[in-house]
């Protein structure tokens, strides 16, 4: 049974989205979700590549595909296996002012894991530009990572 889980928020000085689930699986489960392309691809838009076609670790590049946008480039900036990984990202690597960076953390809870993710670096040239940007991140994580919730705990790892 998956509770209510708290909702994403924005701060608009910090120009950052903030969400954090518990998922009732262990951290190498959950981990597996985030780092994994197979996994990445069933919860996390509808598709992950990566340039060596193995699990993302720091220096990995690839991209993610999300039916109605198209694919958004990624490039994984630290991966400490089983507690954190960030990776920066937007629908243009030609662009990197324009790509923020998601962090995801993991903190074991007794036979679950609380999943953290921490977006930054919104950029615009205007507070409302920035604000709807925070504020499309911020529904787009709520239904992913209840995606990710879901797609963990109906699986055995």
């Amino acid at each position: 049974m998956t509770t209510t889980q708290p909702r994403a928020s924005i701060d608009l000085a910090a120009r950052s989205v903030t969400r954090t689930v518990r998922v009732a699986a262990g951290p190498d489960a959950v981990w597996r979700a985030i780092s994994e392309p197979e996994h990445v691809a069933g919860w996390f838009g509808d598709g992950c590549e990566t340039d060596h076609g193995g699990p993302l670790a720091a220096g990995t590049r690839g991209r993610l595909h999300f039916e109605g946008y198209g694919w958004f480039a990624f490039e994984v900036t630290r991966s400490e296996a089983g507690r954190v990984l960030a990776y920066r990202w937007g629908q243009s690597a030609d662009e990197p002012e324009r790509m923020t960076e998601a962090t995801f953390t993991l903190e074991p809870d007794g036979a679950g894991t609380y999943l953290t993710v921490y977006e930054t670096g919104f950029t615009g040239d205007t507070d409302d530009a920035v604000r709807a940007a925070l504020d499309g991140n911020r529904e787009g994580w709520d239904g992913e990572l209840d995606e990710l919730v879901e797609y963990v705990e109906s699986r055995s790892w």
